[in-house]
């Protein structure tokens, strides 16, 4: 039987833009995700994992397009980097500009986005053009839940459920890496 809390594409969009959180899959693991422009399920998020409000999340969006509106002027040689890098299972840390809501700015003045080529990521992307968050699926500092159900009874929450996908093939979470300094900050 299909649990209450697997979505499928419709009703995952309709979830995390209701505010809620959405257990993903990505790349390689399962992430917990939410509407990054909405401050509540943002601030969800953070108590949901106990993680440290200094800590900014990755951030997915559908193109690099949908990112520039956030970010500095990119130069044509990070324009090439990054789209050679996407879509993709790379992360990089990017200067934000000033249109970025209050809620995502940190002292660093930098974000991380991901233009994801994982099919159920682009597909949701597709219906959703905005910053969704995506971390990995568990407290901070812990390794990674390792299937939805598991997710689910783990942080046993209301507002959390599940997008009814594959994971990736990756075998890890993401390579971050400085877009300005080009040094690799995770592999």
């Amino acid at each position: 039987m299909l649990s209450k809390k697997a979505l499928n594409i419709h009703q995952s969009i309709s979830w995390f833009t209701d505010g809620k959180i959405l257990a993903h899959p990505t790349e390689g693991i399962w992430g917990l995700g939410c509407n990054a422009l909405d401050f509540d399920a943002y601030s969800k998020l953070f108590l949901l994992k106990k993680r440290d409000k200094k800590k900014s999340f990755i951030l997915l969006c559908r193109s690099l397009e949908s990112i520039k509106k956030y970010t500095e002027t990119l130069s044509l040689e990070d324009e090439t980097l990054l789209n050679n890098a996407w879509p993709g299972p790379v992360t990089f840390v990017i200067n934000y500009n000033s249109s970025v809501p209050i809620h995502l700015k940190n002292s660093t003045g930098k974000l991380a986005f991901r233009v994801s080529n994982h099919y159920p990521i682009k597909a949701l992307l597709k219906e959703f053009d905005g910053l969704f968050v995506s971390t990995s699926a568990n407290l901070s500092g812990e390794p990674p839940i390792d299937s939805p159900q598991k997710i689910l009874d783990f942080f046993a929450n209301d507002n959390l459920a599940y997008y009814d996908e594959k994971l990736g093939s990756e075998m890890k979470p993401s390579t971050i890496i400085d877009l300005e300094s080009k040094k690799i900050l995770r592999r």
